[in-house]
């Protein structure tokens, strides 16, 4: 089995298409993929002929918070490649929280990828393709050639490249609406990505070649085949592409490293108000406390015109975006002649830019807390009204873990701020600590004081962290068993039997190797006493009744069955023998990067799944819901007989695979599994055992 499932593709895509925020904005790559790369037909267009090889499809896996967790989703969308070596330029909430990237190229070979960088503010990434992937003798890359956006015009001809659906690679033509576009707050909101309002930056060419889900992250190219755009939304029934010139840059900047680096005045600001009149210029709405800006001295109210001596337009949708181009396009430690005024008169201040960071700090899962977790930022500090950088973020909460059964109750937007009175300022930091109070903790749980900084109040809270791979299990005595199964027999089930007992145990199953089949007990015998002891089970609920008589004796101990038989009674002497290991008391492991739970076959298990007693392998115990498993398609009950090239016999030995294929620097880890009597591959991603092993 592959890693993506397919089973609810075309229903998930229906899904997407309707796909929104309420607003008209749709992003065109959130939607599931197919597995199967779509070989693109022949075509005979020069100028498609030229562009086609460029595009590729993504798939991705991706980790989104919930329940306390990362869960895995599938995903992904479409990108062009750009470089020789192998950059694809794509969107950025086609790679956000990405932890996997697969692209396949137009021949409709697939290659795996890394990502190089992404900018939420633009909502455009990079991937790297694994060029030593390719097979030998594979013709070179094609890659595409950027055009001028800035020479579009309304009116002028584009074509939508990329993988609508997932299916395959398409075109679709249009013209362009409107080369410039701001989404008006009004009727399309604003489109939030990481934090960042990607409108702030952004002017879309708007145009009428449709995009649907899988489309983002292809190219918008010209009548010569030129990318002009990267599509990324559509905004009621047209489409939005990044410019292509913003692209670029952003492009550039990514590649060479690893980010887009830009400065920042701690403004925020807004269209001037109707009542200063028409005009050029922006209002200030914010000054961030301890900003470039407000140790410049300016003030909320300030009326922007300039920055270094370019204009501030004063159309009311493009004049925010045309400021914030002007600043963000400027280092870290430029002084920015900003003019402006104040109370009537022309002022200039000179705002020495400070760097600017990313508005969302990557999450994190900690399951000794049960709860997902992000280092806090700028401008999380500045919208929290923080006081200072102490602290970790609680960005969600498993309600039956840790946080979730504190006293008092954890809950999202806390801010940890120390435990035990050891103050916490990162994630890593504080992954550190829980890791040092759990090393001896009785039973796995240690009881903490977590202190959380909640609407201004400073918080205690009792917090019970546990080791996340303990399992703590009290033996049961064994008892005396019976290797059989039975039901009650009831008033009428005795009548339609022909049978003249008042109650007793019906046998419906013999389970082999045991001494109820060598005292030659059948399928069909009643039970109706034990050594003179009536067995009175008459109701249906009356189904444990044999089996309690039986735990009274002795393990060991001989019993006289007294029978019913073809229609007459008999005596039957069965010694019992002792109980089987219960599935609770089997050896157990877990799998914590994979995300699984795995032991050793039951005899519980065997009755239930219907093995043969020579059945070999190791029970999947449970595969976490969105985990890393059960992505691949592993499943409870999954009986794993090989792993890798490997038979799997204990425990012991699946431990020592899995040990064995990350040692080995394997990518995948292939199971053969039997399932309902049948078997089947499951081939895991090994990269999150690695990257934390």
């Amino acid at each position: 089995m592959k890693l993506w499932s397919h089973a609810k593709l075309l229903s998930a895509v229906a899904a997407l298409l309707a796909l929104g925020d309420g607003t008209g904005i749709i992003r065109a790559a959130q939607a599931p993929a197919a597995a199967v790369a779509a070989k693109s037909g022949a075509t005979e267009d020069p100028m498609l002929a030229r562009v086609f090889p460029s595009i590729v499809r993504i798939e991705a896996i991706r980790l989104r918070p919930s329940d306390g967790r990362l869960t895995k989703q599938w995903t992904g969308g479409s990108g062009v490649i750009i470089s020789a070596q192998g950059h694809v330029l794509t969107n950025c909430h086609v790679t956000e929280d990405g932890d996997y990237f697969r692209c396949y190229l137009f021949d409709g070979s697939h290659v795996e990828a890394r990502r190089v960088g992404q900018d939420a503010l633009t909502d455009l990434a990079i991937l790297q393709i694994d060029l030593a992937q390719r097979p030998k003798g594979a013709v070179p890359l094609v890659v595409a050639k950027f055009g001028d956006s800035a020479k579009l015009a309304a009116g002028d001809a584009v074509f939508a490249l990329g993988s609508p659906g997932f299916l395959s690679q398409s075109v679709t033509r249009g013209v362009v609406s409107n080369p410039s576009l701001v989404l008006p707050e009004q009727t399309a909101g604003k489109m939030i990505l990481r934090g960042e309002d990607v409108g702030t930056l952004v002017r879309w060419v708007l145009h009428d070649a449709r995009i649907f889900g899988g489309n983002s992250g292809g190219p918008l190219v010209n009548a010569t085949g030129d990318v002009v755009g990267i599509n990324e939304i559509g905004v009621f029934n047209l489409s939005g592409a990044i410019p292509s010139n913003l692209a670029r840059i952003v492009a550039e900047n990514i590649i060479s490293t690893g980010r887009v680096t830009r400065g920042w005045s701690g403004l925020s600001v807004q269209p001037r108000l109707e009542a200063q009149g028409v005009g050029d210029g922006v209002i200030v709405g914010d000054v961030a406390e301890d900003s470039p800006a407000d140790k410049a001295g300016l003030l909320p109210g300030d009326l922007l015109l300039a920055c270094d001596g370019h204009l501030i337009e004063g159309a009311e949708e493009k004049a925010v975006a045309n400021f914030n181009r002007l600043e963000t396009s400027e280092l870290p430690g430029h002084e920015m002649v900003v003019e402006y005024v104040r109370a009537g008169l022309k002022q200039v201040a000179k705002v020495k830019l400070a760097p600017r960071e990313p508005a969302q700090s990557d999450d994190a899962e900690l399951r000794s807390w049960g709860a997902v977790m992000r280092d806090l930022t700028q401008k999380l500090i500045r919208e929290e009204r923080l006081p200072d950088a102490r602290g970790v973020w609680l960005e969600n909460i498993q309600p039956a873990g840790p946080c979730g059964q504190a006293e008092p109750v954890l809950r999202r937007d806390d801010v940890l701020i120390a435990v035990d009175s050891e103050p916490i300022n990162s994630v890593v930091e504080l992954r550190e600590i829980t890791a040092k109070l759990l090393v001896g903790a009785p039973h796995g749980v240690r009881t903490v004081l977590a202190s959380v900084r909640r609407d201004g109040a400073i918080l205690t809270s009792v917090v019970d962290l546990r080791a996340v791979n303990e399992r703590n299990v009290t033996q049961q005595a064994r008892k005396a068993w019976l290797g059989a199964a039975s039901q009650p027999l009831t008033p009428k089930l005795s009548a339609r039997l022909g049978i003249k007992a008042e109650g007793g145990a019906r046998l419906t199953r013999i389970y082999p190797g045991t001494q109820a089949e060598a005292a030659g007990l059948k399928v069909g015998d009643v039970v109706v006493a034990l050594d003179g002891v009536e067995v009175s089970a008459r109701r249906p609920e009356d189904t444990d009744v044999l089996a309690r008589q039986i735990r009274q004796y002795k393990t060991g101990a001989q019993a006289a069955f007294t029978l019913w038989r073809d229609g007459k009674k008999m005596d039957v002497p069965v010694t019992l023998e002792q109980q089987p290991v219960p599935a609770a008391e089997m050896p157990w492991w877990e799998d914590i990067q994979l995300e699984f739970s795995a032991r050793e076959i039951a005899f519980d298990d065997r009755v239930r799944l219907q093995l043969s007693p020579e059945a070999e392998g190791v029970l999947v115990e449970s595969a976490v819901p969105a985990g890393w498993a059960a992505l691949a398609g592993l499943k409870a009950d999954d009986v794993i007989e090989k792993a890798g090239d490997v038979r799997v016999k204990n425990l012991t030995e699946l431990k020592q695979a899995r040990e064995l294929a990350v040692t080995n620097g394997g990518e995948w880890w292939v199971l053969l599994v039997r399932r309902r009597g049948q078997t089947q591959f499951v081939e895991i991603t090994l990269k999150p055992a690695k990257a934390k092993s």
